[in-house]
């Protein structure tokens, strides 16, 4: 992990624990490289990459190494939603629901059985739409299990 403060770090730590926990129990071999940091000349908050290059990145078909960015300008809610929304991209690679097939602006993404251009647009992405459905059922849960890192966090934001 780099970047961030050492609240971050632990919120980022404590919110893939959970993840593993809750989306991939079975799951044993996992290289999650976690970055925070400034996203200002960039609209977006987050991304997950699937970093996979080498056979031993690879269970099977199965990617098991991983960059997440997160923004470090998010507040306390959407710092973990970020989180949690680019780890549930990473469990849609490993389990095989979301494979790119061809990557950049013009590239097409295998969602389960059905293939779909980058072309539609972002909220129409039905990887997109079960990651935000997913992150705001998850957010509270994910709150409770991680009370005692919260309990040091001011309500403006992950640091203090």
């Amino acid at each position: 992990m780099t970047g961030g403060n050492r609240y971050q770090k632990q919120l980022v730590f404590g919110t893939i624990r959970f993840g593993m926990n809750r989306l991939l129990p079975n799951i044993r071999k996992l290289d999650v490289n976690v970055h925070i940091r400034d996203f200002k000349k960039d609209t977006s908050i987050g991304y997950c990459t699937d970093d996979s290059a080498e056979p031993c990145d690879y269970v099977g078909k199965s990617p098991r190494r991983f960059q997440i960015e997160i923004s470090k300008d998010l507040n306390l809610t959407d710092f973990i939603k970020c989180v949690l929304h680019e780890f549930i991209h990473l469990k849609q690679y490993v389990l095989g629901e979301m494979v790119d097939i061809e990557t950049g602006k013009n590239g097409r993404t295998r969602w389960k059985k059905k293939v779909i251009s980058r072309k539609v647009k972002y909220l129409d992405q039905p990887w997109e739409k079960e990651a935000y459905r997913l992150e705001s059922k998850l957010l509270w849960e994910c709150l409770e299990e991680q009370e005692f890192l919260t309990s040091n966090i001011t309500a403006h934001g992950v640091s203090k």
